[in-house]
């Protein structure tokens, strides 16, 4: 027999974890009170509590689904002859994604950089980079771990994406592409 789980309860997971994601948006989860977050949800505190311990737990939960939601992004069809060629156009995608500001990620990365924020973010795309990197298996085998080979691109680039979030007005977008474009050329033969 299957279990089935009670689609009030999904339902009620699922409305918290949206509203939570979009107060995230205008503040950092430090600053979010359950009380504000139940207010805005219009659900009772008594329930916000039969499903999660506090809004710390809930941040693990929600942060599944926007994880989700990054590496759905980052695993379409990216055309692309080589993994060089595959890691640039994903890290181009990256920085467009996260420099929109009507992106709903990009607002709640922008207002929140904790840890497991940044964590979620370097793993979705670690996943995605391992996902594409698979797809070059056979035509370019390589020595190192396809798992470690995705890491370490997805810290780089998050700490790169992160750094041009705070430094906007430093670099424009043809700089951006030019300086990106030689990081890769003399990193990635």
């Amino acid at each position: 027999m299957e279990y089935r789980e009670d689609l009030r309860i999904v339902r009620t997971r699922k409305l918290l974890s949206a509203t939570l994601l979009d107060m995230m948006e205008e503040n950092s989860i430090e600053k979010i009170s359950v009380i504000d977050l139940c207010k805005r949800a219009m659900v009772n505190r008594a329930t916000f509590y039969a499903h999660f311990e506090d809004k710390y737990h809930l941040l693990s939960f929600a942060l599944e689904e926007l994880k989700d939601s990054v590496y759905e992004n980052f695993t379409r069809e990216v055309p692309a002859a080589s993994p060089r060629e595959m890691f640039r156009t994903l890290v181009f995608m990256a920085v467009e994604y996260l420099s929109d500001k009507h992106n709903h990620v990009a607002r709640i990365v922008e207002h929140n950089r904790n840890e497991k924020v940044v964590h979620t973010l370097t793993d979705s795309l670690a996943q995605s980079i391992r996902y594409q990197l698979g797809k070059f298996r056979t035509a370019y085998p390589s020595v190192v771990p396809p798992q470690m080979t995705a890491i370490c691109y997805a810290g780089a680039l998050v700490n790169l994406l992160l750094w041009l979030l705070d430094n906007p007005a430093v670099l424009d977008d043809k700089d951006v592409e030019k300086y990106l474009d030689a990081l890769i050329d003399e990193n990635l033969k």
